[in-house]
């Protein structure tokens, strides 16, 4: 699977596995272009977060081949969830 990373003004997004890449470029373009605004997109573990993007904010998106990863289902409706761990069993309890 690729994994694609969104890089605002030095902060860094790992982008869902289902990210359209040329529409995300397009929404970022007309962010931009139009004065600035937010714009929504799904992060690993399925959780969407709104970034406002303005003119003059450096932007880049890089993508690299990794292996699956199960927090990413492509299900902003289901965000994965850390609370069903029995963390308990790794600490002898």
């Amino acid at each position: 699977m690729r994994r694609s990373t969104l890089t605002i003004d030095g902060h860094s997004y790992e982008l869902a596995q289902s990210t359209q890449l040329d529409e995300l470029k397009r929404n970022a373009e007309e962010a931009v272009q139009g004065g600035g605004r937010f714009i929504d997109v799904t992060v690993v573990g399925n959780v969407v977060i709104s970034i406002l993007l303005s003119p003059g904010v450096p932007v880049s998106i890089s993508s690299l081949e990794v292996a699956d990863d199960d927090r990413d289902a492509d299900d902003g409706a289901e965000p994965f969830n850390t609370t069903d761990w029995e963390i308990g069993r790794f600490f002898g309890s």
